[in-house]
C-alpha cells in the first residue's frame, strides 16, 4: 500500500521520534529565513512536514523530513513531487530517472532501506547541542572533543556506552550488519562533507578517507545516497513541498563528484589533489563552453573555480562578476585568498576550511540587484573577508599537512543585514575569535 505523504511524516515521527526531538533543539544555520516556510500538507494543504506533527515550524525538521519524503518519492517514481515547486534548470526526467536507478541499485531489500532511512534520521542531530552534554553523561563526564557535529554525532554512535544508553534509539533497532554500514558511513561523514566537496569549500586532504577501505563497499554508498538525500532537503526549511535544490545542475555536479570519488577509492584517479581538482575542473569546464575565460595563472585559476563552486555559479554572467571581484582585490588580499585556496592539506602546509563560506555567499547575494554595480562590491568585500581568514595558509612544499576549519557562520547576522547591503565594507571590521 503506498503512503500519502502525511502518512508517511507521522509514520518517520513514530520510527524516529527521539531524533527529531534532537532536530528540534538545533541551532540555526546559515541560509536561514525569517519567512514562513511553504507547505502542501494538512487540511488546508499548506503545512510544512513539522507543522503536521507538532503545530510549530523547526528548519531542522523540516530539512530532514523533506530529506525522508525525497527516498518515497524516488522509490516511487514520483517525479511530480520531486520537483514540483522547481524553477529555474528543474531536473530532468532522465536524470530523474538516472537518480533512481541508482538507489534500486543500492536498495535492495527492507533491510537496505532501513539502514538508509536510519541513516538520514541521525545524520543531523549533532546540531543540537544537548547531544554532546548527553553523551558526556553517558561517558562518566569525560568531555567530548568533536570537531563538528557530524563528528559528535559518529562519536555519540560509536560509544558503546552511548549504546548501552540507547543514546540513539533507532541505531539500536538495525541489525549488525546495518549498524556496521552506519557507523562506516558516519565515519566518512567526520572526515568528509561530500557537498563540501563539490562546493570547493573543504581542501583535497578532505578526500584521503576514500583511500582507505571505508572508501570502498557499502559504507561509502550509504554516504553518497544520503547526500544526494542531504541536497534534495536541503531547502526543506524555506519549501518543504518539493527538492527545490536538486535542479539539474546541481545533480549532474553531484553525479560527476562521485563518480570521481569511486575512481580515487579504486585507484583509477591516483591522489586526493587530481580527484579534487577533477571535480572542480568538471564544473570549470561547464564554464569554459559558455565563453567564460579563466586566468592564465594556474593558481589564480584554480582559486577562482573553487570560488565559483562555492557561489554555485551556473552562468557566464555571475562568473565573470566573480572574476571581476577577485581582480579589484589589493595585491596583499588577492595573495592571501589565493594562497589559501592552494594549500591541499598533505605535504604543503594546514589548509583552512572556510566552514559556511557556500552559504554565507548565498545570503550576501540573496534578494538584492544582480547588476555589476550591486553585486560586484557585496563580492569583493566577501573575498578579503575570506582573505583574512585564509591569512597565512600558503602552499609550503614538504611541511606537515592537516586542515583547520574556521566556522564563520558568526558573521552571518551582519552579511544578511541592510547596513551590509549598502556598505559591503563593513565586513573589513570583523575581527576574528581564532588565535
Amino acid at each position: 500500500m503506498k503512503l500519502s505523504d502525511v502518512e508517511a511524516v507521522r509514520l518517520f515521527d513514530d520510527l524516529f521520534h527521539s531524533e527529531l526531538e534532537h532536530l528540534q533543539k538545533a541551532s540555526v544555520t546559515v541560509e536561514s529565513t525569517t519567512k514562513p516556510p511553504a507547505g502542501n500538507l494538512g487540511n488546508n494543504k499548506n503545512q510544512t512536514p513539522s507543522h503536521v506533527l507538532y503545530d510549530e515550524d523547526y528548519p531542522e525538521v523540516n530539512r530532514t523530513l523533506v530529506s525522508l519524503l525525497a527516498i518515497k518519492w524516488v522509490l516511487h517514481g514520483d517525479y511530480a513531487s520531486f520537483t514540483d515547486t522547481q524553477k529555474a534548470n528543474k531536473l530532468s526526467k532522465k536524470s530523474f530517472d538516472d537518480l533512481r536507478n541508482f538507489y534500486n541499485r543500492l536498495v535492495k531489500t527492507d533491510e537496505d532501506l532501513h539502514a538508509l532511512l536510519v541513516a538520514m534520521a541521525i545524520d543531523d542531530i549533532g546540531k543540537d547541542p544537548n547531544l554532546s552534554k548527553e553523551l558526556e553523561k553517558h561517558l562518566g563526564g569525560v568531555q567530548v572533543q568533536a570537531k563538528d557535529h557530524s563528528d559528535l554525532v559518529y562519536q555519540a554512535a560509536k560509544s558503546e556506552e552511548a549504546a548501552k544508553a540507547k543514546l540513539i534509539p533507532s541505531l539500536e533497532m538495525v541489525p549488525p550488519t546495518s549498524r556496521a554500514d552506519i557507523l562506516g558511513c558516519l565515519h566518512i561523514g567526520s572526515q568528509l562533507n561530500i557537498s563540501q566537496a563539490v562546493q570547493g569549500e573543504c581542501p583535497p586532504a578532505s578526500l584521503q578517507i576514500l583511500s582507505t577501505e571505508l572508501g570502498k563497499g557499502n559504507a561509502i554508498n550509504l554516504r553518497a545516497m544520503l547526500t544526494f538525500l542531504d541536497v534534495a532537503g536541503a531547502a526543506g526549511h524555506v519549501d518543504s513541498r518539493s527538492c527545490i535544490v536538486m535542479t539539474e545542475p546541481v545533480f549532474q555536479a553531484y553525479m560527476s563528484a562521485l563518480k570521481a570519488f569511486e575512481e580515487f577509492s579504486n585507484g583509477i584517479i591516483v591522489s586526493p589533489r587530481a580527484c579534487y581538482d577533477h571535480i572542480i575542473e568538471t564544473r570549470a569546464e561547464g564554464l569554459r563552453k559558455l565563453g567564460f575565460e579563466f586566468p592564465v595563472s594556474a593558481n589564480e585559476a584554480r582559486a577562482l573555480s573553487r570560488l565559483l563552486c562555492m557561489g554555485r555559479v551556473t552562468t557566464i554572467e555571475q562568473a565573470n562578476q566573480f572574476k571581476q571581484a577577485l581582480d579589484q582585490l589589493a595585491p596583499e588580499a588577492q595573495k592571501n585568498l589565493i594562497n589559501g585556496l592552494n594549500v591541499d592539506g598533505i605535504d604543503d602546509g594546514v589548509a583552512i576550511l572556510p566552514y559556511y563560506a557556500p552559504g554565507l555567499l548565498a545570503d550576501a547575494t540573496k534578494d538584492t540587484d544582480k547588476s555589476d554595480k550591486v553585486v560586484i562590491p557585496i563580492l569583493s568585500a566577501f573575498f578579503r573577508f575570506l582573505g583574512r581568514v585564509f591569512k597565512g595558509s600558503e602552499p609550503t612544499p614538504g611541511a606537515e599537512g592537516g586542515i583547520i576549519e574556521r566556522d564563520l557562520s558568526f558573521v552571518q547576522e551582519k552579511i544578511k543585514s541592510e547596513k551590509f547591503r549598502r556598505r559591503p565594507e563593513i565586513l573589513d571590521e570583523v575581527s576574528f575569535t581564532w588565535k
